[in-house]
């Protein structure tokens, strides 16, 4: 993988953008995938001025950046199967190689499960070449999601595993992120850390959550390890696969006030 100029002596801030779970997209195309659908949160970011580091983490391990470059670690196969945890450790050794030419201002996007990733990778990395500025947790479910158990107990095809596990509520996964939560803190303190939240409240919540929820993941879960800046979006649910069911609501990536929040937070407005 060696060294990485493509870095060096840049100036533009990078934002690294972390998709959730989604085990059938292991194509790795730099033009699909989360970020891409919808609005294109990775396309405006990038014209707004951005180095913009995709990850993908099904599949070959990938950090694809607006530049035309692409971080590969070949080694490594992600499936639903791979521990969060590992994943995240294979995130903070890419960014650990990726940044260790120069100091740059970084802020990371994760969205659902990649917000697990993301507070396992900066609970157990120090990343001391990198200035981290802004920590966006789009409906990660920190405190678990009941959605997860039932697709345990129901056996569900493609939702079962070890990801699914460890996203139930009271998993031995999540109680550990939750007792070194303090770590992120410690190594990052001037991070500004802001979460998105989903108060959709579809007609299964009233059934699932106990106050309000993207149908996936409750505000409560997304809130769990705190934050400066908490905004909710009425509007949305939390996959876009659950619009064909619902027929109803839009997901956070074709929703334009979504992106919009993103790109005024990333420029300091709270």
């Amino acid at each position: 993988m060696g060294e990485t100029p493509y870095l060096m002596g840049n100036s533009q801030t990078v934002v690294i953008l972390v998709h959730g779970f989604d085990p059938g997209d292991t194509s790795g195309a730099p033009s699909t995938g989360t970020w891409h659908s919808g609005v294109n949160i990775y396309g405006q970011l990038a014209s707004a001025g951005y180095l913009v580091g995709s990850v993908q983490y099904y599949g070959e391990f990938q950090i694809q950046f607006s530049n035309g470059y692409t971080f590969t670690d070949s080694s490594f196969t992600g499936s639903s199967n791979t521990p969060i945890g590992s994943i995240g450790n294979e995130m903070g050794n890419a960014l650990e190689a990726i940044f260790s030419s120069g100091y740059h201002n970084v802020d990371i996007v994760s969205y659902s499960m990649g917000g697990l990733v993301t507070a396992y990778m900066l609970e157990h990395f120090d990343l001391t070449h990198i200035n981290l500025e802004n920590l966006i947790f789009i409906a990660s479910p920190f405190d678990g999601s009941p959605l997860a158990g039932i697709a345990q107990c129901l056996g569900l095809s493609g939702y079962t595993g070890t990801q699914v596990n460890e996203m139930s509520s009271g998993s031995n996964f999540l109680n550990n992120l939750a007792q070194s939560a303090g770590n992120i803190h410690s190594y990052y303190g001037s991070a500004v850390w802001t979460v998105y939240s989903g108060t959709y409240d579809p007609w299964w919540g009233y059934v699932l959550f106990n106050g309000a929820n993207d149908g996936v993941v409750s505000e409560h879960s997304a809130t769990y390890f705190g934050y400066d800046h908490l905004y909710t979006f009425s509007s949305d649910i939390h996959t876009a696969s659950l619009d064909d069911f619902t027929w109803s609501g839009i997901s956070y990536f074709q929703d334009q006030s979504v992106a919009n929040t993103i790109l005024d937070n990333l420029a300091g407005n709270y």
